[in-house]
């Protein structure tokens, strides 16, 4: 893919639902921190680890879009970004 490709993709992307979708993804990362600290308090050790790599997993495409959405801001692009947390 040449970057001309890249910025065609940036160009058609829908930043608004681009960010609503990254804000449901984060809730579910807090939601999979919380199931993994229950787990974890009622010594399911294998379910809770497994729960941390599932965070820690979706944590890692969080911080990629983080990083596109902030890249294609400074270029010039439409980002928007979502102000509520939780």
């Amino acid at each position: 893919m040449s970057l001309s490709h890249l910025h065609a993709a940036l160009n058609r992307t829908d930043w608004a639902a681009l960010a609503e979708q990254k804000e449901v993804l984060a809730n579910e990362v807090a939601s999979i921190r919380s199931a993994r600290a229950l787990l974890a308090a009622h010594e399911c050790d294998s379910a809770a680890d497994l729960a941390l790599d599932q965070a820690e997993s979706l944590d890692g495409i969080l911080h990629w879009m983080d990083a596109l959405m902030d890249a294609a801001q400074q270029d010039g692009f439409p980002v928007v970004f979502l102000t509520t947390t939780e």
